[in-house]
């Protein structure tokens, strides 16, 4: 059986997004055809490009959809600017996991948003690792229990 990866992403883009950047994410989404040249994975090391983040299929591993989505914000910066809304929930089966991470970090270069800015699940287990964004990348940090957690019981 292989594994794989529950990938959770969030994050605002800005309003002056160059255009090739812009045309590669919707391809990378399943918005688009592909714009030449791809810049946001060293694709050729890894065999060829596929529309990493194209969704609206059941999860191949986790309960739900894998889904993707680029909208325009309702909210307005202090310089006036409109900012892209990304969200993506996507499986990625373990042989794809190192280009996908590739295209992430092609993704938050491109992002305004710091700090938390989504999660990964591996199908082995239950652990959960965060995306942290700054200014120098962004880290995966895994996330581990200290003690008993407080817990809220909905009904």
């Amino acid at each position: 059986m292989s594994d794989y990866y529950d990938l959770f992403l969030t994050v605002e883009l800005p309003e002056d997004l160059p255009e090739p950047a812009l045309r590669e994410l919707r391809w990378l989404l399943g918005e688009a055809e592909a714009p030449a040249p791809l810049t946001s994975a060293d694709w050729e090391t890894w065999g060829h490009p596929w529309q990493v983040f194209d969704g609206g299929i059941p999860s191949h591993a986790f309960d739900g959809v894998d889904s993707s989505s680029l909208l325009r914000t309702d909210s307005t910066y202090a310089d006036g600017s409109t900012p892209w809304a990304l969200t993506v929930r996507t499986c990625v089966h373990e042989d794809e996991f190192g280009v996908v991470m590739e295209v992430v970090a092609w993704v938050l270069r491109l992002a305004s948003t710091r700090g938390w800015v989504g999660f990964l699940r591996h199908s082995g287990s239950d652990a959960v690792q965060h995306l942290l964004r700054h200014e120098d990348g962004f880290d995966v940090v895994d996330v581990r229990a200290t003690g008993r957690p407080d817990r809220v019981t909905f009904e």
